[in-house]
């Protein structure tokens, strides 16, 4: 993979890759025929990522900011964020098990823009590791050393939200490989309905 495909550095889908997309634009996508029930549901856990990690920065950001105490955050944050990291460890895990390989089989050139999805996985499993060392911190400054909160909190906010817009570039660029296909082929076609 090159450098401007990475992760890291890109801002767009390099040309190509997203193929079927102007057949098959976002706004066409729901109401479609083919988007099927695990085409929706999919899409559904994707929005439920972008949304867990606005919600998991915003209140490290109120915890940092004084708005909320630490025995309120600590309840309300410690089974989300739990279920956040372990969420998208399981969900890439089905993606490069179960749904890559019978999508890669699909089409030829589908093959390059699996590669890439599957590169950002790495990525994303990297930023996962980072904020939750972070998290780990906070946890541990809310429990044994509270004036630690102050720059625990700022910290697991910045691991998160760079976690998020990691896993962000990816959801949108994984949508725009993979929606169209399914919407051209139908999922019992590809093999993942």
């Amino acid at each position: 993979m090159t450098d401007a495909s990475s992760l890291n550095s890109r801002t767009a889908l390099p040309e190509g890759y997203a193929f079927l997309l102007a057949d098959y634009p976002r706004a066409v996508w729901e109401g479609h025929p083919n988007n099927g029930q695990w085409c929706q549901f999919w899409l559904q856990r994707h929005q439920m990522f972008r949304d867990y990690s606005a919600a998991l920065a915003d209140a490290c950001e109120q915890l940092a900011d004084g708005k909320i105490e630490a025995p309120a955050f600590h309840e309300w944050f410690v089974p989300r964020v739990n279920f956040y990291l372990g969420e998208i460890d399981t969900h890439h895990k089905v993606e490069e098990y179960h749904y890559f390989p019978a999508l890669a089989q699909a089409d030829e050139k589908m093959r390059r823009g699996i590669e890439l999805l599957e590169g950002d996985h790495r990525v994303v499993h990297d930023l996962l590791h980072a904020a939750h060392g972070t998290i780990v911190a906070l946890d541990a400054a809310i429990r044994e050393t509270p004036a630690d909160i102050a720059s625990a909190a700022p910290a697991a906010r910045d691991g998160i939200v760079a976690l998020g817009a990691g896993l962000g570039r990816h959801l949108d660029d994984e949508e725009d490989i993979i929606v169209p296909l399914i919407l051209e082929r139908t999922e019992p076609v590809l093999g993942i309905g």
